[in-house]
């Protein structure tokens, strides 16, 4: 079981966040060409054409320069389409021509902040609240880029701040609930995660999180049972099948905990430590020649541990 722990250090606490962006995309109805090119890209954004949308606004930008609108669009779509310092350039303009633009600051925080910038993040999400003190979103923007920095104490002061503007905000107590964990309050994290599930019951990062709080707390029924529900509401969910083969192997269900790498070998046959894993358990199982076969598999994959492991089990 030991070899088996090892194996999970990367994903049994593999935490999940909420950022609660500013993202819908926004238009106003004016005539004129600018306008045109506006709503067509917000169109196209909004249905995934994040190409489309920023050549659209991008046309927009040409006939009207000093719109922020269309600044602040392209900003979103370049984000989405995963160029963040793209995004970062559109916020900045968009808060050139209109100062007091508090989503693009929101925005360009969270966005900072996906670069690991997160003084500049947290300063960009102070402004937007020192124009707007009464949105709780964010307050949680700024608590999960303090949580990003260790900085746990700051970052539940934010998110009961966000809670006590909205108290029906799931993400906002799962966050809360990871800040609370990594300072050591397990009990805590557990409330805020049963709090956010209760508000949202297809929340899958609140019920995931549990789950690895109640590992922490060597609850591996109830830890086993919350990884269950995540794999109702995300089948694909690979950590998930992972850590509830760890709790089955805890309550030594070892046919659960084989089932469970198997499909993550289904899924993705190229995981080396869902291999390695399999190996062990067929190990502790007694089947040797299995176990065998599975480590074989995971050593060409590139698993030095099951390389390691295969002189053990080899004649």
């Amino acid at each position: 079981m030991n070899d088996f722990v090892t194996r999970l250090g990367g994903r049994i606490f593999l935490y999940v966040f909420t950022v609660l962006a500013m993202t819908a995309f926004t238009v106003r109805a004016e005539a004129g060409v600018a306008e045109k090119y506006l709503e067509s890209g917000v169109r196209k954004a909004e249905s995934g054409d994040y190409a489309g949308a920023i050549d659209d606004f991008s046309r927009s930008i040409r006939f009207k320069p000093n719109n922020p609108e269309a600044f602040y669009n392209r900003g979103l779509a370049r984000g989405f389409a995963g160029d963040l310092k793209g995004a970062i350039a559109d916020y900045s303009k968009t808060i050139s021509i209109d100062s007091r633009s508090i989503v693009a600051y929101n925005n360009r925080g969270f966005t900072r902040a996906a670069l690991g910038d997160y003084k500049l993040a947290i300063a960009d999400i102070s402004k937007a609240i020192s124009i707007n003190p009464k949105i709780a979103e964010f307050y949680n923007n700024r608590g999960t880029v303090r949580t990003s920095m260790k900085d746990y104490r700051t970052a539940i002061a934010d998110f009961n701040k966000a809670l006590a503007l909205d108290p029906g905000l799931a993400g906002v107590y799962n966050n809360r609930g990871l800040a609370k964990g990594f300072s050591g309050d397990t009990q805590g994290a557990i409330d805020d995660f049963t709090r956010s599930v209760a508000l949202d019951q297809r929340y899958t990062a609140a019920w995931y999180n549990r789950g690895n709080a109640r590992v922490i707390m060597n609850d591996a029924k109830g830890a086993f049972e919350d990884y269950s529900r995540v794999l109702v509401l995300d089948p694909e969910m690979l950590a998930a099948w992972n850590n509830r083969a760890f709790t089955s192997l805890r309550l030594g269900d070892y046919a659960g905990a084989l089932r469970d790498l198997g499909k993550i070998i289904e899924i993705d046959p190229g995981i080396a430590s869902a291999w390695y894993n399999r190996g062990v358990i067929k190990k502790l199982a007694g089947d040797r020649a299995g176990a065998i076969e599975d480590l074989k598999k995971a050593a060409a994959l590139g698993d030095s541990l099951a390389v390691d492991a295969l002189k053990g089990l080899m004649p």
